[in-house]
């Protein structure tokens, strides 16, 4: 017992003396070329149920992930209600800063009002004109989370022309249908059919527009706009000139293609959920490992005075590896690194996860926070975590991570686990087998949060390589 108490003891002090020399360069993340987001809203549970949109989306999920496309959320995303719409909006955006192309293909109700366009969730039931922003999803809203790249084509796709399945409601002005919006720059938005017209059924259980695309976008090279004029013009001879697409874009980048000269299948998603023996690249490279960036959901649960179980806010968080060398060693190491962002909050996190490779600390591993608060940020910002546990799901009891946690600075926090070789062994079980952390936050205004991670596809591939990795390479005897 006295020997843990010193083993801790140790630990202590060698954090806290070892702060200084802890800053690690890291580099920028590794693009993720193209992702894409999917939906088809088909079963409807206060509107008339559709054929065609979730087949269509799978259709086109299909398509795209042959030509390369890593799709957001692992497939095609079928039936979502308005949180699940939220949900999926906060992983794709997090999946596509450094992304070459970003698609979004939505196959569903879509409707007008005042110039404004929304798509329909699956659970809407707006009653008033003032239902509609929280009822429905804002097309705006959604573009302009596609903002702020200069580099990025994004891609819009909606086969949204249907009748309005609200219209019973006495909503004056929601008409069936989108209109033309504004279009920022390197953006092409395509509409499935033109406003007041409402898109065809082909013969094969899918929507003439999605079936056309489908087959154009089997043909490798053509540029973009070359994708549409084909797609509208087969759409446009398919039913007699019943149905007219529309493509909207600004400038935009004449050579860029959605499919790639040489496209491979996309990786399906869930693969390598276990620990694998394939390790990671050698550590002396100099870039960064690519990967997968299929994201999982962050939650923040904020304390609430009036609900014991808190308030919740969604989010995503995106793993990747890559390669830093130790400060004190020098010695090439591979990283976890996960980036968190909780859009409703106004907050980011950054987590660093790492084997220790410096013989001064008496840590097995080391994890680094970073809180990026904005400067209206509600709780003032993060003045304690006081540890890191791992649980099996979201909302499952968490087993507290065996470490110490230190402050270095101003919302970046130090967590040092334990080396005594029992709590090591345990540790490590837990980064393997549960899917789920917990880190309990203290803000500046002494109100408590828990920040829950989920690791989902990618993040089970890279614990798994950087476990398999750190068991491979020699430990440093401390």
């Amino acid at each position: 017992m006295r020997r843990v108490i010193g083993r801790v003891g140790q630990l202590l002090s060698a954090i806290i003396l070892w702060v200084g020399a802890i800053l690690i360069t890291t580099g920028p993340a590794a693009a993720d070329k193209r992702v894409a987001l999917v939906i088809g809203n088909s079963i409807h549970e206060r509107a008339p149920l559709l054929d065609e949109p979730a087949a269509d989306a799978r259709l086109i999920a299909d398509s795209l992930s042959r030509l390369g496309f890593t799709l957001s959320g692992g497939a095609a995303q079928i039936d979502l209600d308005r949180r699940g719409f939220d949900r999926a909006l906060a992983e794709f955006k997090g999946r596509i800063a450094d992304a070459d192309v970003a698609l979004v293909y939505y196959a569903g109700y879509g409707l007008n009002l005042g110039g404004a366009d929304y798509l329909v969730p699956v659970d809407a039931a707006p009653a008033t004109p003032a239902d509609l922003t929280t009822e429905l999803r804002d097309l705006t809203g959604i573009l302009r989370e596609l903002s702020g790249s200069s580099s990025r084509q994004n891609v819009i796709i909606l086969d949204a022309f249907r009748s309005n399945p609200f219209s019973g409601r006495g909503i004056a002005g929601l008409a069936a249908g989108l209109v033309p919006v504004d279009v920022s720059a390197q953006t092409v938005i395509s509409f499935a059919a033109q406003a007041g017209t409402a898109g065809q059924r082909g013969p094969d259980g899918h929507g003439v527009f999605a079936a056309a695309l489908a087959e154009v976008l089997q043909q490798p090279g053509q540029r973009l706009i070359e994708t549409f004029n084909q797609t509208n013009a087969a759409v446009e001879r398919a039913t007699g000139g019943a149905q007219r697409p529309l493509v909207m874009f600004t400038s935009i980048d004449g050579s860029a293609q959605l499919s790639a000269a040489a496209a491979k299948p996309a990786q399906p998603a869930g693969l390598g959920a276990g620990r694998s023996s394939a390790p990671l690249p050698s550590p002396t490279a100099s870039s960064d490992a690519p990967d997968a960036r299929t994201p999982g959901l962050a939650v923040l649960y904020d304390e609430d005075l009036s609900n014991p179980n808190g308030k919740r806010y969604s989010g995503s968080v995106t793993w990747r590896t890559e390669t830093v060398k130790n400060a004190q060693s020098g010695r090439p190491t591979p990283v976890i690194r996960g980036e968190i962002d909780i859009p409703e909050r106004k907050l980011k996190v950054s987590l660093q996860l790492r084997r220790n490779d410096d013989p001064s600390l008496p840590a097995s591993h080391v994890a680094e926070l970073t809180f990026r608060p904005a400067a209206d940020f509600v709780g003032g910002g993060v003045s304690n975590v006081p540890g890191m546990l791992m649980k099996t799901d979201e909302k499952s009891r968490g087993t507290p991570l065996a470490g110490l946690s230190v402050k270095i600075t101003e919302g970046s926090f130090l967590v040092g686990l334990s080396n005594v070789e029992a709590d090591r062994a345990r540790n490590e079980e837990l980064l393997a087998r549960r899917e789920w952390f917990d880190i309990p936050v203290v803000y500046a205004n002494q109100r408590r949060g828990i920040l829950a991670i989920g690791k989902g596809p990618s993040g089970d591939r890279i614990f798994a390589d950087a476990l398999a990795a750190w068991d491979k390479s020699p430990a440093t005897k401390r």
